[in-house]
């Protein structure tokens, strides 16, 4: 009976049941207590929320340097640092860059003169818990009760003013409620996909049309206690199809010297050469979240001058069920608040069937990190040895793991240099950084994943015009691949240049001009490679400009022309938004390819597409998408994930009670 029910609803019929549901969601929730926390900052000095609760209005804003409306928010929140720091008014702003991009954190405050306090969750155990889906980027304004008063996600020009506004609220006299002794957390997010392309339906989906992704997180806080759990559904009908699972589940204490998590949690160790388990930035549906995590337990002690960490656990495979051992330990050292020296130990017995056929892996590394050199300075460094078995060879094989990171400030010249030598480094749940640019998401496909032998070097320069507010800017990369048996392609070369350079610009406020230009050539000895064996020219531009206080136009645009050894092809992607803050986006979206590679799943060259995303109180949100993309590659911390064309409807509701 249910089946037949299900077979009958329409995507109409549940359009109007989300519509039902909008009242509820624009209802205001009561006030919750602000989940503590402790996360260092750039030169190594943890910072504990609940230190500053009684005492100051605190505004937290989750951001990363690969998100551009966040990039577009951060002058602003300078701003309003520099208003109010001295008024009993405090500023976390809380990157979530992962090891891939934590090198570029620094280099971009300086290049900005931000000097408002900055602190690193590169792990996602912050971002995870006040904000599930990781949509960036995200504000929690805090009142002295230490209670939330207001939450704001994205941002659209405009939205500094709204957020102003609730801070001078939060300055005058008001009535508080009583504090609770437990905190309640809801997030609910709710993915409802209707696919109108009917060869898509029959073919790969064997005559599924719709589709229904639900994610619920619920979290319990006393203190520096917390106790979380997230369900799962998935729900494919016409036929019915569906699965209901308690998906992840954790206790955490978080004491001053003393820290200790049960059950799901994520972790990194250095630069992640040796374990990284993050969740990611999601922008394209639920399906498309990367979110690994350690299923086991993890305490790690604290003290002025020494950190241990212990871990051991299980890592259960994406959709498979199949579970991998790992543990690691660590052990660090601080030396006068000027650098930190950890060593650290990571193993794993890994099942068949893994992604790069390992067996048993042991690592060992030692990183120096001296993250502060008179204010002109930093330097990182990480070397790892490596040995393992896999199941499709006898010997054991050895390896290692360089990478080394310099940064130098001088006047308005920032300039960042990142080194990387990399020898079977090739480990499921490691994500080493690339070097190559991951924000550049047109040449997502052509990122040079291959960590087997690998060489390469990259820098960047920046030089700011303080007074007008302009940067200009340019990167160089260049790496060399040689590997003598590669898993799955045997020995080949792989040679590649790539170097670009932009100009960024703020006018009128709330206005931002972004553009970039660059040049790619890739040199290999394989055939598997033809779809990045050789020149890509690119481009790209974004601007956003504003009409009134509260109505501002966007356009984005993306263009590369491949010209390769055996096929040529071109690809575009652009939008055209309308931004009323802090309500409502209207976005019209186009793409067009002649990619061999896409033509093979679909005959379509252009794809249109209108979505409409509007905004309720505590961050409540309803998007509505309609039309078609062409899909592609997602990465994230050097994991590449591809998603197939889409054509139809999809309505996505969040809900945080």
């Amino acid at each position: 009976m249910i089946k037949g029910v299900l077979r009958r609803i329409s995507p109409l019929s549940l359009c109007l049941f989300i519509f039902l549901l909008i009242p509820l969601l624009a209802v205001p929730t009561n006030a919750q207590n602000a989940i503590n926390f402790t996360l260092k900052d750039l030169n190594g000095k943890e910072t504990k929320l609940s230190d500053h609760i009684g005492e100051k209005i605190i505004l937290i804003n989750f951001w990363a340097t690969w998100c551009l409306p966040c990039i577009k928010e951060l002058p602003h929140l300078q701003k309003i640092y520099e208003t109010y720091h001295n008024k009993e008014f405090i500023m976390f702003a809380i990157s979530v860059d992962g090891p891939g991009t934590l090198a570029q954190v620094k280099n971009l405050l300086n290049r900005n003169n931000y000097n408002f306090p900055v602190l690193l969750d590169t792990e996602s155990k912050v971002v995870a818990l006040y904000n599930p889906r990781v949509l960036l980027p995200y504000t929690i304004l805090i009142d002295k009760e230490g209670q939330i008063y207001h939450m704001q996600q994205g941002y659209s020009p405009g939205d500094e003013a709204v957020l102003e506004e609730k801070i001078l609220e939060l300055f005058e006299p008001r009535e508080t409620g009583k504090k609770k002794d437990i905190s309640v957390y809801a997030h609910e997010a709710f993915l409802y996909r209707h696919f109108s392309d009917k060869d898509y339906v029959e073919k790969i989906r064997e005559g599924r049309s719709s589709q229904i992704l639900n994610q619920f997180d619920l979290s319990l806080i006393k203190g520096d206690f917390i106790l979380g759990m997230r369900f799962d559904w998935d729900l494919d009908f016409s036929p019915a199809d569906g699965k209901f699972h308690l998906a992840k589940r954790f206790f955490r204490m978080d004491k001053e010297k003393i820290y200790l998590s049960l059950g799901d949690f994520y972790h990194s160790i250095g630069r992640g050469l040796t374990l990284s388990l993050l969740k990611t930035f999601e922008e394209e549906g639920l399906e498309y979240l990367i979110d690994t995590t350690v299923d086991g337990g993890r305490v790690a002690l604290n003290t002025k001058s020494f950190t241990a960490d212990l871990l051991g656990g299980w890592i259960e495979r994406e959709r498979s069920g199949i579970k991998d051992k790992v543990f690691a330990a660590t052990l660090g050292w601080k030396h006068r608040n000027f650098s930190t020296i950890q060593l650290s130990l990571v193993g794993s017995h890994l099942e068949e069937d893994s992604l790069w056929g390992n067996k048993d892996v042991l690592m060992q590394s030692v990183s120096l990190d001296i993250p502060n050199i008179s204010d002109k300075a930093k330097l990182f460094g990480e070397f790892t040895l490596v040995q393992k078995d896999r199941y499709d060879i006898e010997e054991r094989i050895h390896g290692h793991g360089l990478y080394l990171e310099s940064g130098l400030f001088l006047g308005r010249f920032s300039f960042l240099a990142e080194f990387k030598d990399y020898k079977h480094l090739d480990f499921e749940y490691n994500r080493p950084p690339l070097l190559e640019s991951e924000e550049l998401e047109i040449l997502a496909d052509q990122f040079n994943t291959d960590v087997i032998d690998s060489t390469g070097v990259s820098a960047r320069i920046d030089y700011s015009f303080s007074p007008s507010s302009t940067l200009l800017y340019g990167k160089f990369f260049y790496s060399f691949d040689d590997p003598e048996d590669h898993p799955l392609f045997g020995a080949y070369e792989k040679e590649i240049t790539h170097f670009f350079a932009g100009i960024e610009t703020k006018f009128k406020s709330t206005g931002y001009l972004n553009a970039l230009v660059g040049y790619r050539q890739e040199e290999d000895s394989k055939d598997v490679f033809i779809m990045t064996f050789g020149k890509t020219f690119h481009y790209q531009f974004n601007i956003s400009y504003p009409l009134t206080s509260k109505l501002a136009l966007e356009f984005d645009w993306k263009s590369k022309d491949f010209d390769g050894e055996y096929i040529d092809y071109y690809e575009k992607r652009s939008f055209l938004s309308f931004h009323y803050a802090s309500r409502a986006i209207l976005t019209l979206f186009f793409e067009q390819t002649n990619n061999p590679e896409v033509l093979f799943i679909t005959d379509k060259k252009d794809w249109w597409a209108l979505q409409v995303e509007w905004r309720f109180a505590k961050a409540n949100s309803i998007r509505l998408f309609y039309g078609s993309t062409k899909g592609g590659v997602k990465c994230s911390g050097g994991l590449c994930r591809l998603f197939p064309p889409f054509e139809g409807l999809r309505l996505e509701v969040i809900c945080r009670f």
